[in-house]
This record gives C-alpha cells, structure tokens and sequence, in this order.
C-alpha cells in the first residue's frame, strides 16, 4: 500500500510593512503597556507589526510563483499613496477589549481598494474572499481569552493613559509583500517572500 505524501505548506499573509518611524513610535507604545504589569495581556514585538491586507492561511508551496505573479500583475492598477497612525483604540471597545491598536488615517479609500485588488488577485487562485469589512488597524496587545472583564477594562485604561504623540507619523503604502509565517513557542517568525512595489502617482494627492 503506498502513503501519498502531503503537500508542503507555508503559513502566509500579505501585508504592507511599517517604515521605521512608525515602528519607532509604536515600539514606545508598547513599552509603556510592558510597564503597567497588567495581567491576561500579551504584546506584539514591534518589528513583527504589519498592516495585513489578506491572510491566506497555509498554503501549498506550488501555489506560490502563480499568487507572486497574481500581485506583480496587481501593481498595473494602482500607485502608492501615504497614510498616517492614527488614535489609539480597542475591539471592540477599550471597555471589553480583546485588542489593543493603534488606527490609521488618511487616504483610507485607497486603502481599501487596494485590499479589493489584493482579494480580486487571490480569489482566481482559489482563496475565499474575506466576508468582513475591511477594518485596517495595527495591533499592539492581544487580550487572553481568560482575561476577566476587569482585566480588559482595565487594559484598555492602560492604554489611554499613555502619551501618544506619534499621531501623524507617515506610513506611506508604496509596496506589498507576500510574507511567510513559521509560528515557534517564542512567537512568529516573518519572512518575506516576494515584494510588488506600487508605481508613483503621476496625478497630485487626494485631499
């Protein structure tokens, strides 16, 4: 009896990275969250936070070159454009959070058909397109399940406590990446697989 071998897979997502400023400010952010000490809470690294425009899932490697190819071909429909961070917050609210983040701003429509061009390339492949709305943030702290209500009222006090001073700070959307995700027990390892950069807009930025 011969065992058919399964497909190798890799766990991957597609997701603008943060420049360095705006790592910068929210890697101070999340200090100031290490320092409350609070309990049921867990911290994103700063390095590891991205603006996700899709995740796939895991994905067998001979699907890989078609999807690169899928988003270089993607790059012919739009330009870059530049967000900037927003206010802080919580999901669903600061009073029950399970998230703690940082929002965005700007030219947010843009955003948004850029997540559509992203899931018009990926669902011809085979990937179900995403049923929520889309709700760009950047996630600082996750809420454990077992964090009592206390806790999550509490976390989200933690965090409007702060001084957050980096509203403003450029995030500009001039290229995509196509990341692979190793979880290990000290937390996720990101690769980078593939980059599509977004031509220049030839027309002057939108109001």
């Amino acid at each position: 009896m011969t065992t058919l071998s399964q497909p190798e897979t890799q766990r991957l997502f597609i997701a603008v990275e943060l420049p360095p400023e705006a790592v910068s400010a929210l890697s101070k952010l999340i200090h100031g969250l290490r320092a409350s000490n609070l309990q049921g809470m867990s911290l994103v690294a700063a390095k590891n936070i991205h603006l996700t425009l899709k995740f796939l899932g895991n994905v067998d490697e001979a699907q890989v070159p078609s999807l690169t190819a899928a988003l270089d071909d993607l790059a012919s429909k739009t330009t870059s454009f530049t967000l900037q961070l927003g206010n802080v917050g919580g999901f669903p609210n600061l009073k029950r959070a399970r998230v703690l983040l940082v929002g965005l701003v700007g030219q947010m429509q843009r955003l948004t058909t850029l997540a559509n061009l992203v899931e018009d390339a990926c669902e011809p492949l085979g990937f179900k397109r995403e049923d929520r709305p889309f709700t760009p943030h950047l996630t600082v702290a996750r809420i454990r399940d077992s964090a009592s209500h206390g806790e999550r009222r509490k976390a989200g006090e933690a965090l409007t406590s702060l001084p957050w001073r980096s509203s403003g700070t450029p995030v500009p959307i001039d290229s995509i990446h196509l990341i692979k995700s190793t979880l290990t027990p000290q937390g996720p390892n990101y690769e980078t697989l593939h980059t599509v950069a977004l031509p220049l807009s030839s027309q002057p930025p939108l109001p």
